[in-house]
């Protein structure tokens, strides 16, 4: 079994972390390759390293092993592409609906890897397309695209047209197209609701709407969107995951169904029910405890 670690580096109980990983996945007989951003601090010796997506792929890995909290898998897909390479996240972040994988799960998890006692899931990603380019080829995202002012004093008008045709105009603080993936992030803080992943929508969710009837809606991801954006301040920001650019409203903006999924993985142990209920306390009453 051959597994690629990413990783970004925050602190030295983190580091002591990824060596205790790596050093477990050496024991258990297991080829390692590591992104190179943390090649300083690595202990081990024999450890690949690689630097872009071209260099993972080349490695061939059969699982990329997304170590800290959701933005840190965010930013592994990056990497992972359209390669088809499942990826696992285990969390050393705070509440984690993508890495809901734990250290103290090594064991069972290698051993569920190897005996094949796992799902893939299939995560649809949005691809944003603008004129000038903006992200290049890292134009896509797995949680969601963020149109937001630039500053706090007033509010921007976006319109919205989907497959042709004007859907709506918003008065706001911002706009997010979210994937199902994505509705447990930024989305969910906004009213928008909690969308299954293998759901086949989009989530259109409206930041501080100036407007009490507008609310988020549920769209098919075969939904092509266009986006144009005006206000007092001229300046606004844009983001795919916590990627972001500022723009002005000269930029051509539109967004549809990325023509490639992220692979994540389930075990059977798992499920979607499950990790809402545990990460977001439901069915708890407080009151009783």
């Amino acid at each position: 079994m051959k597994i690629a670690v990413f990783t970004k580096l925050y602190n030295h109980i983190h580091e002591n972390t990824l060596n205790n990983l790596i050093q477990f996945l050496s024991a258990q007989n297991i080829e390692t390759s590591v992104y190179s951003s943390a090649e300083s601090h690595i202990l081990q010796d024999g450890i690949t390293f690689f630097n872009s997506s071209e260099e993972l792929i080349s490695l061939n890995p059969d699982f990329v092993f997304s170590l800290g909290g959701d933005g840190t898998l965010l930013d592994s897909i990056l990497l992972i592409r359209d390669s088809k390479i499942p990826v696992l996240g285990i969390n050393t972040g705070r509440l984690g609906f993508l890495a809901n994988n734990q250290m103290n799960q090594l064991d069972q998890i290698i051993a569920s890897l190897r005996q094949k006692q796992y799902n893939i899931e299939e995560r649809t990603l949005v691809e944003l397309q603008s004129h000038p380019d903006l992200f290049n080829k890292e134009n896509y995202a797995l949680n969601e695209f963020t149109i937001h002012k630039g500053d706090s004093s007033s509010l921007v008008k976006i319109t919205v047209v989907v497959n042709q045709e004007l859907f709506n105009t918003y008065w706001c603080d911002g706009l997010i197209l979210s994937t199902p993936t994505g509705s447990t992030a930024y989305s969910m803080s906004c009213g928008g609701p909690i969308v299954f992943p293998q759901s086949n929508t989009f989530i259109l969710t409206p930041v501080a709407p100036h407007n009490l009837n507008v609310r988020p809606v549920i769209l098919p991801d075969d939904a092509e969107f266009s986006f144009t954006i005006s206000g007092r301040n001229r300046k606004y920001l844009i983001s795919l995951d916590s990627r972001y650019r500022t723009i002005d409203d000269s930029v051509q903006l539109s967004a549809r169904k990325a023509p490639f999924k992220i692979f994540t993985i389930r075990f059977n142990n798992q499920n979607f029910s499950k990790v809402i209920r545990e990460k977001l306390n439901w069915g708890l009453d407080q009151r009783n405890t």
